[in-house]
This record gives structure tokens, sequence and C-alpha cells, in this order.
């Protein structure tokens, strides 16, 4: 599933950032816990905000069964609504910032890790000083904050769908739950088009 982002630069981006890290950012967090913990449809399911000068991606994905691709797809959909509708436990949200400031004290730990951080900031137009804040700024964002972020970027009814697999195992379970699905067979897939035609 695949929805517009923001921009790195955009107010919105760290609680974005730490709903996402709730949402799919690892093996504890929820559409691993639910997909592939509690009912193993896969090995591991995820999402992921990607960092950029204008809005970036987000996307969540899995892979599973071709019989359970519905299945998946119906979770991960109502994990999705659910992080932008409901306030976060603050013991969770702050295993998952817990994560979050783990990861970026490792990728400052080298000399080159610590100007990969500058040259990073300095590419989205942010302040160096920005490292130093970092950590209180993600200690900071709220779960009313996260949840309104994701309540206007983690939209289910506008994400993008694309599941890859054997079509005869799920494609008329998929046109029920998605009703303007469409079937692209191998020979007619174009990577290069926007509209995979």
């Amino acid at each position: 599933m695949g929805l517009r982002g923001v921009a790195r630069s955009d107010a919105d981006y760290l609680p974005l950032l730490v709903a996402n890290n709730v949402l799919g950012g690892g093996y504890s967090a929820r559409l691993n816990a639910e997909i592939r913990i509690r009912r193993g449809l896969s090995y591991g399911a995820g999402s992921s905000l990607s960092a950029r000068l204008g809005p970036g991606p987000i996307v969540a994905s899995a892979q599973t069964r071709n019989d359970a691709a519905v299945q998946v797809y119906e979770l991960m959909r109502a994990e999705i609504v659910r992080i932008g509708r409901d306030l976060t436990p603050e013991a969770e949200m702050n295993a998952r910032k817990a994560v979050l400031i783990g990861g970026f004290a490792r990728s400052v730990e080298t000399t080159a890790g610590l100007a990969g951080q500058i040259s990073t900031l300095a590419l989205f137009g942010l302040p160096p000083s920005s490292l130093n804040t970092y950590v209180a700024d993600i200690t900071a964002v709220t779960p009313a904050q996260a949840r309104d972020a994701a309540a206007r970027y983690f939209r289910a009814d506008a994400a993008d769908l694309v599941v890859v697999g054997d079509a005869q195992h799920f494609y008329e379970a998929l046109r029920r739950a998605h009703r303007n699905a469409e079937r692209i067979q191998i020979e007619q897939l174009n990577l290069d088009s926007e509209t995979l035609r």
C-alpha cells in the first residue's frame, strides 16, 4: 500500500515518523505483530516513511501466500485506519520512540555516520543543530500529535494498492474488498509506466 507523505522539512515529519514507527517500524510494531506474530501470515510486515526534499512515499508491505493476500490487505488497511483514529498508548509509543532514538544514536557514533547525518540535514535545508535536538524532538511527540499527523497522511481510502502473485487465488475476493482493482497480466506489466501498463 502506498501513500503520499511529507517533505523532511515539514512540521508533520517527526510526528509522522513516530506514528509510522508504531505502525510498521520494526518487529514489534503493529503490522508485524498482527500479520506475522499473531496470525502467521507473513515472515514480515512493515511500513516506511521516506525522507525527501518533497513529499516522500509512505509504503506498507508484506509477503504472504496467494490465498491470504486479501486477508493481509484487510489487516494492513485496518491498522492504517487505527493509527490515524486512536491514540497510541504511552507505553507502546515510548517503546517505538526508543527504537528511533537508538537507531539515531548508532548512526552518529562514528565520524562517517556523523558526517552523513550533517550532509543529510544540509540536503534538506535543516540546520546542523537539529542533531542536538533530535532526541528531545522525538521524545516530545505526543500521542495526539502522532495520531493527528497519521490522520492527515495515513489515509487507507487514498492508498494505492499493488498485489503481486497468482491472481486466480485472490482476484475476485480483492475486487469485493477493493472495487476498482485492475488485473494486469505479466505480459502487459510495464514498471516504467505510472499505470503499470
